[in-house]
Order: structure tokens, then C-alpha cells, then sequence
């Protein structure tokens, strides 16, 4: 959904907000000229000097949000699987006194699946997927899995591919993406099946918030979501980011093809049908946190502003961070004392907490009082931000404004109008099965059509 955003408020990049300001402000606004000078040095002022005291600021969701539209029954025909998973083998990699570290590798017509599951010790019917950020190792994504766990939620991580990456892959690249929100709702049917699991949710970083916004938004099982650092309309992402590597990948595919820089993002979107900002609109806000950087240029800001008016507004964190430094927001390597794996003291792992706190609200209606001082710090710079924010924000549901008005953007409206027939034909995974302790095999029950 794509609320109007005045061209003042996006200064402030903080969206768009009917404002609840002192009468002196209010007045200002009625003559333009002065209120264009004025706004945009107040707005970053007040927030930016608040800001260097905890990093970040927040905004409260939409109130007027009233949920998300009906999933088109062309985009549900497009993502099915057309038919279960078939044998799967799980390897237990690592067992401690707080979890299980196991590799699932699931068998399926859309190719391998392999899973790293973080299950704890108590029984639970809650599973969070964490989405990776590239194929590779997974270090960040594994560090996610292992803090949630240790938090008392079970966590999966779906491996990706590398195979988006690789040049000669580019005429295939839809058919990847797709493949990808396939073996995606496929692990989802496993863990229900094998696992017991009945409510869902999902973290990602950077490509994985992006993952995030597909999968989730397709598949309604994905109830609770935390999205850090990603955006939408992928092509133009593309076009603006500053990262080297998609920099490198346009220039060897442009080479090879013959094509111009233009010709390269035509090609590119004319093939390219899974998009967030085809599927982003289906998350429910209410049930979805995002947090971005505002001095990110690999996914640049702008793009994830765009990807939280097509949410609906949801509650957002803005880190005074670009796309790399917003790490420090997290403990993926502790500094204070030194270590990979286990958390520490400095930095703070503020990410983490808050997406603890988010699961803790959502799947067992409890508080996470670990984030309790940083919240308290946080205040300041948060009444600022809501009281210069759009409609929707907590103000202005206190002081009963009106409701604010939703559009959607015509493409996004006729995308899924017509039926689209696909046609898959995957490319098998290579898997490298570590040497390691065989705890189950066998073929599963056929699940039948959804």
C-alpha cells in the first residue's frame, strides 16, 4: 500500500505524517515558503541530536492500518508446489545444553533442500525462519539461529544457492527467485508435518529482509516477521545500490550479452515477476517489525521507505547506521570479551532484543525486559519522531485525527490480474553433507494438495 507522502516529511525521512505541533508550527505551515525553510533543519535537528544519544529512533505502526488486502488466487497458482517433499535426512551437528543443532536435507521436485534447525530443549509449536543474506556459510544468519534459540525459540535456517550470483544464470534468474519461495513453503510443510510446528515466523538481513517480503508475503503461514535493512522494486534497488558486487555483476553480464547499461535493467525487468513489491502489500502490518538504516546506500533508504508504505506502515527502527555499520547494532562477533559464538557485553545486541522482544509479544503475549534500558534511552527521540510523523502514528490515533487515505499503485494492482503459467525446470543444488551423526531418514506421508 502506498499512503501519499508529503515532499517535507520526506526530508525527514521518516514517511509522511499529518502532524500534532505546537500552534506556532501549526501557523508556519499556512504560509510555505517559510515552513520548507524551517521544517526540513528543525526536523533533522531535533531528531539527529536525540539520535547520537542511543543510535536509533522509532515509529509506532499505523493505527488506521486495517489489514492487509486478499491474496490474488494467480499469485497463490504461481508459488504452489505442485506436490510434496519427497525423503529427507537430518544430521545432528552440534548438541549443547541449550539446543540441537541439526542438518535437515529434504528431497523435492523444485531441487534440494537443506536446512540448519536450532531446536531447544522444551517442546514448542513456534518455529522462526531466518532468512540468509547470501549463499555462502550462512555466519550471520547462523548467529540469529543461535541467539533466538538460546531465547527459547526454535529457528531454520533454509540455505540458499549461489546460483543468482553466476552471470551465466541471468536469463534465469525469475525462475530461481521463484524456485526459491517454493522450496521455502515446502521446508514450511516439512516442519509442520514432521514437527508439529502451527505458527511461524520469519527474520532477515539485507537479501534475507528481501526473501522475507517474498516468501512471506506469499504464504500466509508466515504470521510474525522481522525485516532488517531490505527494500523493494528490485530493478530500480539494482540500478541505485552503491555495492561493488552488483556493480561487477551488471558490467560481466553487459559484456557477455552486448549490452548497454539500459539494456541490461530492460532485460532484467522484463523477466523478473517476483518482486517485493508484488507480494509486500500481503504482510500483515500489525505483525511485522522493520528496521532500517538511514544512511544505507547498498539497499539504499529510499527503497526501504518504499517497502514500508507497501507493508502498511508497520512499527519501524531507524538506525543512525548505513548497510555495514548497522552491524554493530548486533552481536554477531562480541569485541568485550572476544568471541564468535557466544554473546558478550559490548556491542549491545539490540537487533536481537528487539526481534526477541517482537517474538515474545507475538507468539507467547509476554515481554522481553532485556530491552527495558534501551527503550527507556530511546524515549526522547521517539515522542520527537511520532509527534513529526504521519497519520497513523500513536499521536494521532491519541488525539482522534483522521484517518488517512491508502492507495495502491496501479501496477501493483493489475500484477496478479491474469494468470501466469510457469515453467520450472530446476537445477539440482550441489550439497556438501558434512561427516557427521545420522539421527533420521525415512520418506514422508504425501501430504496432498493444498
Amino acid at each position: 500500500m502506498s499512503p501519499r507522502v508529503s515532499r517535507a516529511n520526506q526530508a525527514c525521512g521518516i514517511g509522511g505524517h499529518r502532524s500534532v505541533m505546537p500552534s506556532l508550527l501549526v501557523s508556519m505551515r499556512k504560509r510555505p515558503q517559510i515552513w520548507n525553510k524551517v521544517k526540513r533543519p528543525l526536523c533533522r535537528a531535533s531528531i539527529i541530536s536525540l539520535v547520537f544519544l542511543t543510535g536509533c529512533f522509532r515509529l509506532s505502526g499505523n493505527s488506521w492500518y486495517a489489514g492487509p488486502p486478499l491474496r490474488p488466487v494467480a499469485m497463490e497458482s504461481y508459488y504452489k508446489p505442485e506436490r510434496s517433499y519427497g525423503s529427507f535426512r537430518e544430521e545432528i551437528e552440534q548438541t549443547t545444553s541449550r539446543y540441537t543443532h541439526k542438518r535437515v536435507s529434504i528431497d523435492s521436485y523444485a531441487g534440494p533442500i537443506v536446512v540448519d534447525y536450532f531446536q531447544a530443549p522444551q517442546r514448542s509449536d513456534s518455529l522462526v525462519l531466518v532468512f540468509p543474506v547470501l549463499g555462502g556459510k550462512n555466519f550471520i544468519e547462523k548467529h540469529i539461529a543461535r541467539y533466538l534459540v538460546e531465547s527459547g525459540f526454535d529457528a531454520a535456517i533454509v540455505n540458499r544457492s549461489n546460483e543468482f550470483k553466476d552471470p551465466s544464470n541471468f536469463e534465469h534468474l525469475e525462475e530461481i527467485f521463484r524456485l526459491n519461495i517454493i522450496r521455502d513453503r515446502l521446508a514450511l510443510d516439512f516442519f509442520q508435518a514432521e514437527y508439529g510446528k502451527k505458527k511461524f515466523g520469519s527474520f532477515g538481513i539485507s537479501r534475507g529482509a528481501i526473501n522475507v517480503a517474498l516468501t512471506a508475503g506469499v504464504d500466509p503461514r508466515l504470521e510474525y516477521n522481522v525485516l532488517a535493512l531490505g527494500g523493494t522494486d528490485l530493478v530500480n534497488l539494482f540500478r541505485d545500490s552503491s555495492q561493488a558486487r552488483i556493480e561487477k555483476y551488471i558490467q560481466t553480464v553487459s559484456n557477455s550479452r552486448g549490452y548497454s547499461k539500459d539494456d541490461f535493467f530492460k532485460a532484467l525487468k522484463a523477466q523478473l515477476r517476483t518482486d517485493p513489491k508484488y507480494t509486500a502489500q500481503y504482510l500483515d502490518s500489525r505483525k511485522t517489525l522493520l528496521v532500517l538504516g538511514i544512511f544505507d546506500r547498498t539497499v539504499p533508504f529510499s527503497y526501504g521507505l518504499k517497502l514500508r508504505e507497501q507493508i502498511g506502515r508497520p512499527e519501524t527502527i531507524f538506525l543512525f547506521a548505513d548497510h555495514y555499520i548497522s552491524l554493530a547494532y548486533t552481536q554477531t562477533i562480541s569485541l568485550l570479551p572476544p568471541s564468535k559464538e557466544k554473546t558478550g557485553i559490548f556491542p549491545f545486541p539490540y537487533i536481537e532484543q528487539e526481534a526477541v522482544s517482537f517474538y515474545k509479544r507475538s507468539f507467547d503475549d509476554g515481554w522481553n525486559w532485556k530491552a527495558l534500558p534501551f527503550r527507556v534511552l530511546q524515549l526522547p527521540a521517539n515522542i520527537i519522531a511520532e509527534g513529526l510523523a504521519d497519520v497513523g502514528s500513536f499521536f494521532e490515533w491519541l488525539v482522534g485525527a483522521d484517518e488517512g487515505h491508502d492507495e495502491l499503485n496501479q501496477e501493483q494492482l493489475e500484477h496478479w490480474v491474469q494468470p501466469v503459467a510457469p515453467s520450472v525446470q530446476p537445477k539440482p543444488m550441489q550439497v556438501k553433507r558434512p561427516q557427521s551423526e545420522v539421527v533420521a531418514m525415512r520418506v514422508p506421508p504425501i501430504l496432498g494438495e493444498r
